[in-house]
C-alpha cells in the first residue's frame, strides 16, 4: 500500500498541472450545491440555474479539481474544484442546466472514496459508470435529451459518458483533454494507467453535435489534444486564439453558447 501510495503522489506530482489543480485564479466555490443525487454509494452535488423551457437540457461536467494539497505536495483528501469557472460559465446558460459534480467532490464518504478517483482513475469506469447514471437520471427527469459540456478534464469524461448514456445528442468541450496519451507525452506526465482514453472509445452516431472549443494559448492541455481528436472522431473545432486554459472563457461564454446551440428552440 505504501508503494502504490507513492507512485499515486508522483504521478500527481507530475500531472497536477493538467486539468484544474493549478488554477490561475483559485477561490472557494461561491455557494453550496442545490441538491445531492445519490448513485452507486456516491453523493453527487447539483447546481442548478432552474430555467424550465427548453428543447435540451446542458449538463456541465467540471475539470478535475485539486489532486495535490498545494504545488507538489501530497494527495489531498478533498479534490473539490476550488475555481467557479464553470459554474460561473453554467449560471450563464439560458437553456435548463446543470453542474453535476464528479464523484468525492463535494462530498467525501470514505467508505466509498479513495484517491484513485481524483489521481489514476480519474477517468476510469468507476467515474465514467457514475456519472453516466447520473445523466440519464437527470435526463429522465427532465424528460429531455442531454448536451454534455466538458471543461479540461471535463471534456474527457463528457466523451466517455456519452458513449454509456444514451440520453446524450450534443457534446461540447472546452480545453478537452480529449487524448491523455497524447497529453501525457506532450508534457512529459506518467500515464493514467488507470483512466480511459476519449480518442480510443469516440462517439456513437446520436452524437450528431460536436464542438471542440480549445484556447491558441493553452499551456494546460495544449490545442493539439483537441486537433487530434478532431481528427479521429470529426467534429467542429474551434481555436480561440487569444484564450488560455481559464481565461477568457466566462466573458466570452454567452456568444459561445449561441454559437453552439443556435439550432435549438425554446419550447411553449
Amino acid at each position: 500500500m505504501r508503494v502504490k501510495a507513492y507512485v499515486i503522489s508522483m504521478m500527481v506530482v507530475f500531472n497536477c498541472f493538467a486539468l484544474g489543480c493549478a488554477e490561475q485564479r483559485p477561490r472557494v466555490f461561491p455557494q453550496q450545491p442545490d441538491n445531492w443525487l445519490s448513485i452507486s454509494g456516491f453523493k453527487l452535488a447539483l447546481f442548478n440555474n432552474e430555467i424550465e423551457q427548453w428543447s435540451l437540457l446542458h449538463i456541465y461536467l467540471d475539470g478535475d479539481g485539486r489532486p495535490l494539497v498545494g504545488p507538489g505536495g501530497p494527495v489531498s483528501q478533498d479534490a473539490t474544484p476550488t475555481n467557479p469557472l464553470v459554474l460561473e460559465m453554467m449560471l450563464q446558460d439560458t437553456a435548463p442546466s446543470t453542474y453535476l459534480g464528479r464523484p468525492c467532490h463535494f462530498y467525501f464518504d470514505a467508505s466509498a472514496c479513495n484517491a484513485d478517483l481524483w489521481t489514476d482513475g480519474r477517468y476510469g469506469s468507476v467515474v465514467v459508470d457514475v456519472l453516466c447514471q447520473a445523466v440519464e437520471e437527470l435526463a429522465a427527469q427532465k424528460q429531455l435529451p442531454v448536451a454534455l459540456l466538458g471543461f479540461s478534464g471535463g471534456g474527457a469524461l463528457a466523451v466517455l459518458v456519452a458513449g454509456c448514456a444514451d440520453s446524450v445528442t450534443h457534446i461540447v468541450t472546452i480545453n478537452g483533454n480529449l487524448d491523455t496519451k497524447l497529453w501525457a507525452e506532450m508534457r512529459g506526465f506518467l500515464p493514467l494507467a488507470e483512466s480511459m482514453n476519449p480518442i480510443e472509445f469516440g462517439l456513437p452516431e446520436r452524437v450528431t453535435q460536436r464542438i471542440y472549443y480549445v484556447g491558441g494559448q493553452d499551456a494546460v492541455v495544449p490545442p493539439e489534444i483537441s486537433a487530434a481528436f478532431d481528427r479521429v472522431i470529426p467534429g467542429r473545432l474551434v481555436v480561440k486564439p487569444q484564450f488560455n486554459h481559464t481565461c477568457c472563457w466566462v466573458s466570452a461564454w454567452e456568444n459561445l453558447l449561441t454559437d453552439a446551440f443556435s439550432g435549438a428552440t425554446q419550447t411553449q
